[in-house]
């Protein structure tokens, strides 16, 4: 674990950069992002979205992105931390960031799809458990979203 006292988080707008923020982050997180498919998809989808990015030695360790579904939800569409900046707060802060960003624009719900339960994937319980300890609540699991990969839907509520 690398010690991030003196990160930052800061709004990102430009396409290109969270292009490269997410492509950078992705890349070095293949326990989450491992189907390159996946990747180039977040890559380029991310360049419409909300973007925040937290930066150490000016360095990206960690980003979210967030779009929106309607009038009422907004969604976490990808969001990656480095592994050696897990469990400092950086994941909570982009969460809030995103919490933040939607209730001052009016959005009721907050939601977020990850892997299901009912998979055994290991790192994805962890994250599952990081999403309830900020107040996601689990929805739905769902068959076919994502082929043969269960997709559990989170809200939060705002």
């Amino acid at each position: 674990m690398v010690n991030a006292n003196n990160y930052f988080v800061k709004e990102v707008n430009d396409s290109l950069t969270k292009s490269n923020i997410t492509d950078f982050i992705l890349r070095k997180l293949p326990d989450w992002f491992g189907i390159e498919e996946a990747i180039v998809e977040y890559v380029d989808g991310v360049k419409d979205t909300y973007f925040c990015a937290a930066f150490a030695d000016n360095q990206p360790i960690g980003f979210l992105s967030l779009k929106f579904n309607n009038e009422y939800t907004s969604e976490i569409y990808v969001m990656g931390v480095l592994k050696e900046y897990h469990k400092q707060g950086i994941g909570r802060n982009l969460i809030e960031r995103a919490v933040n960003y939607s209730i001052n624009n009016s959005y009721k719900f907050l939601m977020v799809k990850t892997l299901g339960e009912s998979h055994p994937d290991k790192s994805y319980r962890g994250t599952r458990e990081f999403y309830k300890k900020l107040e996601f609540y689990p929805l739905e699991e769902i068959e076919g979203i994502w082929g043969s990969n269960p997709c559990l839907i989170m809200v939060r509520v705002l």
